[in-house]
């Protein structure tokens, strides 16, 4: 990518820490004590509901000339014991801390809580905790209308020169038996090893695991009716009697931390540090392009040339688009080659026998390759967007009677050698690879050269006997003219 890459964001987790705005249904605390259960909202709409879901976005962002890849991210959530959160305790209205429990996990049904895709807005993620990007996944360019603004760019100086693709996962807790209020701290755990994916810049471990902080803040219903009344001068209206007993829990808002936060948050204050506001990883990918330059005074500029390309070492179904023109995107790798060509396109052509219509895209198979035969003319380009870090290639040119050389530039791996060294391919021109994958975008520029010397003395030796001719035919011209002219001075 020009780099472009990762990444991906896994966005927000909502930041919301005070008791404000609700939606959902309440949470039942189950301890053994009789709690109130089904708590409904007022007439007037001024009972408060449990906020009982959060979301979060995930994206992933990369190069705008590359496609979305496959890979897959696995989320797990569970409880944090943060023992330096948890010991904080609450000092009075005037400040201190709140104290922090570890988060529950076991639900009312007994099963562990967890992460839920929201299938109908992200093709590809079915199981639980699970994300997954797909090739037809949709993107939006950077500084398009309306593209999310927690997306952290890769080269974000550089305008237009990245998109993101994003997904959308689901927390629930309306089941989770919590037992008090308090601020119930978890643990989130994003897994994944993907080719040419770097995760999150936060709090990474050696096995690949990045971390996010999840506090969900419970509170006691009652208290929280309680506060509401001394916030209106002692007024109860609008407000519920029957579940005056306290027996009912209320999840009042949510805040996430980037990275494993062990501070315990203010008794008082409205603002958080530390707050995340996405996961940003990248995916990084490379453009392959290669030419063809003719030289010498015997070599054909109408003649196509055949070139074999091989990419190895790539994730199957993987879709590569082939560029053979200016698309007028200057953050893109264009080339400049003709997509359709005739049978027998000129006498000087004898690699196409009928007609070709350039492939403008390449899928890579199970095996993880994708092999793809393609002809190019003098001055002309193909390039090939969106090669991850680490694929390889081989590009290979069919042998002709010219004398070929290739030279490549941008890739600190790629290697050239003629068909005397690639043994192992019969029918090799001039070969260019990489054996550890691509590592930048690439240029492999071809030349073949073809020329002829005409022979010396070839224009003397014709040249010499015909002015003597010139000269003999003047002499002759000559003497008839003085002849004629000495018989007329004797006839006078």
């Amino acid at each position: 990518m020009k780099k472009k890459g990762l990444s991906i964001a896994l966005a927000a987790l909502m930041s919301v820490a005070a008791v404000s705005a609700f939606a959902g249904t309440t949470v039942n605390a189950v301890t053994g004590t009789p709690y109130t259960v089904g708590l409904t909202a007022a007439t007037d709409g001024t009972n408060p509901v449990s906020q009982n879901t959060t979301t979060f976005d995930k994206y992933l962002v990369m190069d705008v000339n590359a496609n979305v890849p496959n890979a897959t991210f696995d989320f797990s959530i569970g409880k944090y014991d943060s023992t330096q959160a948890e010991n904080a305790v609450l000092t009075g209205a005037s400040g201190g801390n709140l104290a922090v429990i570890n988060g529950v996990t076991t639900q009312s049904d007994s099963t562990a809580l967890d992460f839920k895709a929201n299938d109908a807005t992200n093709t590809g993620s079915a199981n639980a905790g699970e994300v997954k990007f797909v090739q037809t996944d949709m993107t939006v360019t950077e500084g398009a209308t309306g593209a999310d603004t927690a997306v952290v760019w890769t080269t974000a100086t550089t305008a237009g020169d990245e998109k993101y693709a994003k997904k959308t996962l689901t927390l629930n807790f309306s089941t989770v038996q919590f037992t008090e209020p308090g601020v119930y701290r978890y643990l989130i755990t994003e897994t994944g090893t993907n080719q040419g994916i770097t995760n999150d810049i936060g709090i990474t471990d050696t096995t690949n695991k990045t971390y996010r902080t999840l506090d969900v803040y419970v509170e006691d219903y009652a208290g929280y009716l309680a506060a509401k009344e001394a916030q209106s001068a002692g007024s109860t209206s609008g407000y519920d009697p029957v579940n005056s007993s306290g027996k009912e829990l209320l999840i009042t808002g949510y805040v996430l931390y980037d990275g494993k936060h062990n501070e315990a948050p203010s008794a008082t204050s409205t603002t958080t540090t530390g707050k995340s506001t996405s996961y940003t990883n990248s995916y990084t990918s490379y453009d392959l392009k290669f030419s063809k330059t003719v030289t010498g005074n015997q070599g054909s500029r109408d003649k196509y040339f055949a070139f074999t390309v091989e990419i190895t070492g790539a994730v199957a179904g993987t879709v590569y688009d082939v560029s053979y023109e200016n698309d007028s995107n200057d953050n893109t790798t264009d080339g400049s080659a003709d997509v359709n060509i005739v049978a027998h396109p000129n006498t000087a052509t004898t690699c196409i026998d009928t007609a070709v219509t350039q492939p403008t895209t390449l899928t890579v198979g199970n095996d993880g390759k994708v092999t793809q035969v393609f002809y190019l003319q003098h001055d002309q380009s193909i390039a090939i967007r969106g090669l991850a870090e680490g694929t390889k290639y081989t590009i290979t040119e069919a042998v002709e009677d010219y004398t070929a050389s290739a030279e490549v530039t941008g890739d600190g791996d790629g290697s050239v050698k003629d068909a005397a060294a690639a043994s192992n391919i019969a029918t090799s021109g001039i070969v260019s690879d990489t054996t550890t994958g691509i590592k930048g975008d690439t240029v492999v520029d071809y030349t073949n050269n073809r020329s002829g010397t005409i022979p010396t003395g070839v224009i003397l030796s014709v040249a010499a006997p015909a002015g003597i001719g010139v000269a003999v035919v003047g002499g002759i011209i000559y003497l008839i003219a003085k002849r004629r002219k000495d018989e007329n001075e004797d006839d006078e």
